[in-house]
């Protein structure tokens, strides 16, 4: 198929949750005070839980970067990566019911929980679907390439800017300029 998005979603999702993952797994014991401040996991129980996270990140990582040419491998990654995310956006908003929207959400910029992320998480899910829809459009071509690489920029961007918005409504909050 032309123009497969295929593509764009497999290097979104790998570079975001490799990246994640990364990011988790060299500060650990961070990761794992920062999972305890969400108050989900039994105190027993963070240490497994933040290693699963991270190696759940990781081989999700991985099969995105397989998924393009493996439909078995992108129905893995997309139903996994929508299970993650879905996850991830339950808990922050369960945080927010309860009022604890002062933690830091974890993803890497020190965002505080919002029902921004809690959006921003059920986009991610439904866009990881998406091979699901496009299992059999065949291996990706170079015209799926030429219309990937904007279409990955494009959404490269607007998560970086909905990420700048969160980190600049989070210091403006702090200095007394903006309310929620």
């Amino acid at each position: 198929m032309d123009g497969s998005p295929i593509l764009a979603a497999a290097a979104g999702f790998a570079l975001l949750l490799g990246t994640a993952s990364w990011q988790k797994l060299n500060g650990l014991v961070e990761f794992r005070e920062l999972l305890a401040d969400y108050r989900l996991v039994p105190a027993v129980l963070l240490r497994p839980a933040a290693l699963v996270i991270v190696i759940a990140e990781a081989a999700l990582a991985a099969a995105w970067i397989v998924a393009p040419w493996h439909v078995g491998v992108a129905g893995v990654a997309g139903v996994g990566t929508t299970i993650l995310m879905a996850a991830y956006g339950g808990g922050i908003a369960a945080n927010l019911v309860r009022g604890r929207s002062w933690i830091d959400c974890g993803c890497g910029g020190g965002e505080q929980l919002s029902w921004v992320l809690v959006a921003r998480n059920a986009v991610l899910a439904m866009f990881a679907l998406a091979p699901l829809a496009i299992a059999d459009s065949g291996r990706p071509t170079w015209s799926d390439l030429a219309v990937s690489a904007p279409v990955f920029a494009v959404a490269t961007l607007l998560y970086l800017a909905t990420r700048t918005l969160l980190l600049n409504t989070a210091a403006m909050a702090s200095l007394g300029g903006a309310r929620r």
